[in-house]
């Protein structure tokens, strides 16, 4: 199903807004993404591993997700992608897509040519400059992640996993919806579903969290960073070199 969004509800568009204050041009261009709307049920595959990739896709609404499947059938999920983000870009160097994109939701995702971020670079320096800053911060939560997997236990992985989440939901409060099943979250943190009952089992007697259906209040955020030695820095973009960008607006 195919819809057009405006400039103002474009997700994209807010998203590099919180970097930098647009011009009109740079809206459209960016806006210009999201003209090809398009539903995906919950589970739905957007693109296969191993296929060729021409496009990539903006998340309009909902959560979607990167997998890789080993080749006994375990699965790691790489990435969760939440509203404003482009599915693939990491990829851009690639001809055949590495990883599966999937609807961890059901979603509103926009493809587009590949070719359509060539003119968006040729006409604005400005915002070449801030794709390049986003794919760097992708890949400084990809190391984050490996980190997490490979030097964290599971209560250290889950609750930096919470934090995280909360800190790019851009939550103030100390309660959110996370739509993702056990098994879903123990491919993400590389644990099996069972022991992600027992680890928010654990996280809950300790009093740092409580979870029920999805919703998870956190009780004692600062003994949730203490536990897993959370360190925004690798979400953060606003580095010196960007133009015109925004002073950082840090807090948990």
């Amino acid at each position: 199903m195919e819809s057009v969004i405006s400039d103002a509800d474009s997700c994209i568009v807010h998203q590099f807004e919180k970097m930098v204050e647009l011009s009109e041009s740079e809206i459209n261009l960016l806006a210009a993404l999201e003209r090809d709307a398009r539903k995906f049920d919950s589970g739905e595959r957007l693109a296969f591993a191993g296929e060729y990739s021409d496009r990539f896709y903006t998340l309009r609404s909902g959560w979607a997700c990167a997998i890789k499947t080993m080749a006994d059938g375990q699965r790691q999920i790489l990435d969760i992608f939440l509203p404003g983000q482009i599915l693939g870009l990491r990829e851009i160097g690639l001809s055949h897509s590495l990883t599966e994109f999937r609807a961890l939701t059901p979603i509103e995702a926009c493809p587009f040519p590949k070719q359509r971020l060539t003119e968006i670079f040729e006409k604005s320096p400005r915002l070449t400059d801030l794709f390049f800053l986003i794919m760097a911060r992708e890949q400084a939560m990809l190391i984050e992640r490996i980190v997490n997997i490979g030097r964290r236990n599971a209560a250290e992985r889950l609750a930096h996993f919470i934090v995280e989440m909360k800190v790019r939901l851009n939550q103030r409060a100390c309660e959110f919806h996370l739509p993702m099943n056990q098994s879903v979250i123990g491919d993400t943190l590389g644990i099996s579903s069972v022991h992600v009952s027992r680890t928010f089992k654990h996280l809950r007697d300790l009093g740092l969290i409580d979870n029920k259906n999805g919703q998870i209040e956190i009780n004692n955020l600062e003994g949730l960073i203490d536990l897993s030695g959370f360190d925004r820095t690798y979400l953060e973009t606003y580095p010196d070199w960007t133009r015109l960008t925004k002073p950082s607006k840090r807090g948990y």
